[in-house]
């Protein structure tokens, strides 16, 4: 298991640092982390292929939240 940081796995990828981290999330890729470093197993990233990402999915209570409507009664 080869372990790369996460800023040499997202310029290898050609994506931005947060899209790796989104990936690996969504993806339950493993990973090592403490106060100076975040690792990602390269292996989980070698098997990536280009999946469509899971939208988020927002009540509509939430979403009128997010964009200032409020709900008068």
């Amino acid at each position: 298991m080869a372990m790369k940081s996460v800023s040499a796995v997202a310029k290898q990828l050609e994506m931005s640092v947060n899209d790796v981290r989104r990936i690996a999330r969504n993806n339950g890729y493993s990973r090592y982390k403490d106060a100076k470093i975040e690792l990602y197993n390269v292996d989980d990233f070698n098997s990536f292929s280009n999946e469509k990402m899971k939208q988020k999915k927002l009540s509509k209570e939430h979403k009128a939240k997010l964009t200032g409507n409020t709900k008068k009664n």
